[in-house]
C-alpha cells in the first residue's frame, strides 16, 4: 500500500503540494524527494513541529501531506492536530503507515488502535481508511480534489488488489455482489484480507453474506451506509482498532433504532500489554478469521 501512495503522490503533485516525513520512509519515498526536492523537508523526530508547519503551508495554499508511522503523527501530535489543522479546516493530509498492530513487534508505542476512534471525533476530518491498492489509489484521488484535514491509514506492502479493477472502486465497495444474502460484513482498512477469509468460512458452513470495504467516511457516509446496508438484518463490522469507539460505533449509531443488528470485531481496549508480530496480535485479541467465523455464527443464531 505505501508504494502505491508513494506512486500516486508523485504522479498527483503539482506545485503547491508539499510531503514532510517523520525520520522514515527510507528506500519509499526517495522517488519523490529526487523529483520534488524543494517541496519535501524530512522534519525528524518532531510531529508536533512538523504538523504544525503543514498547518502554516496550508494556510499559504498548499495541500501538505504528513507521513509517519500509524501513531506517530496521530497520537503524538494530536494536539496540533485538533488545534492547529482542524479548527481552522486546513488541507493538510495524515498518513499513516502501519496501522493495526503492522509494526506490533516493536511494542504498544508502536500499535496504532485508537487512530480511528481520536481522529474521526476532530471537526472536518475526513478518514480515508483504504483495504487494498486500488483504494489506496481512489483515495489519493480524492484527496487531491478535495480540500480540508483527511487521515490516510495504510498497512504497509504486499497486500493484495480485491478490487479487480481500479476504475470500478467507490465509497463503499462489495466484492461479492452477485450474492444473495441478509448479512453484510464490514472491513476497516487493513483488515479486509481477513474478511475475505471469513467469507470463505462461513459459505462452507452453509452462511452466505456480502463483504464490503469503505475506504471513504466523509460527510456522505452516513446517507450513502443507510441505503447501502438497510437491507441488511445482519452487519458485521471487522477492524484492526479498538472495538469501542472505532468505525464499527459509526455504523452502530447510523442504524441506532432500525431494524437492522450490528455486531462490531475489534481490539480489546485492556490487552495493551501484549507484544508480538501482527498475526499473534490480531489471535490473542479474537481477530482471527475463525474466531470471527464462529462469533458470527452464533450472533445469528441467538438473534433470530
Amino acid at each position: 500500500m505505501r508504494n502505491t501512495f508513494i506512486k500516486k503522490l508523485i504522479e498527483l503533485t503539482d506545485k503547491d503540494t508539499f510531503f514532510f516525513v517523520g525520520d522514515l520512509g527510507f528506500s519509499v519515498i526517495e522517488g519523490f524527494q529526487k523529483k520534488f526536492p524543494k517541496q519535501f523537508m524530512n522534519a525528524g523526530i518532531a510531529e508536533q513541529n512538523m504538523t504544525g508547519m503543514s498547518a502554516g503551508l496550508a494556510l499559504e495554499g498548499s495541500k501538505v501531506f504528513t507521513y509517519s508511522i500509524g501513531n506517530f503523527n496521530t497520537t503524538r501530535c494530536l494536539e496540533q492536530i485538533r488545534n492547529d489543522v482542524c479548527l481552522h479546516n486546513l488541507d493538510v493530509n495524515i498518513v499513516s503507515v502501519g496501522g493495526g498492530f503492522i509494526y506490533g513487534s516493536l511494542g504498544y508505542s508502536h500499535h496504532a488502535v485508537q487512530d480511528i476512534a481520536m481522529l474521526g471525533s476532530l471537526p472536518n476530518m475526513t478518514l480515508l481508511l483504504p483495504g487494498d491498492p486500488h483504494e489506496v489509489e481512489f483515495c489519493m484521488k480524492y484527496i487531491f480534489k478535495n480540500k480540508g484535514p483527511k487521515y490516510l491509514r495504510i498497512g504497509k506492502n504486499g497486500t493484495p488488489c480485491f478490487n479487480k479493477n481500479p476504475k470500478t472502486v467507490k465509497n463503499i465497495n462489495c466484492f461479492n455482489e452477485n450474492v444473495k444474502a441478509n448479512i453484510a460484513i464490514i472491513s476497516v482498512s487493513t483488515m479486509l484480507p481477513t474478511v475475505v477469509e471469513i467469507n470463505k468460512i462461513l459459505e462452507k458452513k452453509g452462511i452466505r453474506s456480502n463483504i464490503f470495504s469503505c475506504p471513504i467516511i466523509d460527510k456522505d457516509f452516513a446517507a450513502d451506509a443507510r441505503k447501502r446496508f438497510k437491507k441488511f438484518d445482519f452487519i458485521f463490522t471487522v477492524e484492526e482498532h479498538l472495538s469501542a469507539f472505532g468505525f464499527g460505533s459509526i455504523i452502530s449509531n447510523i442504524f441506532e433504532g432500525k431494524k437492522n443488528t450490528t455486531k462490531s470485531f475489534g481490539a480489546e481496549r485492556d490487552l495493551c500489554k501484549l507484544t508480538g508480530n501482527q498475526g499473534y496480535l490480531c489471535e490473542s485479541h479474537g481477530l482471527g478469521a475463525n474466531n470471527i467465523a464462529s462469533e458470527i455464527k452464533k450472533f445469528i443464531k441467538i438473534n433470530n
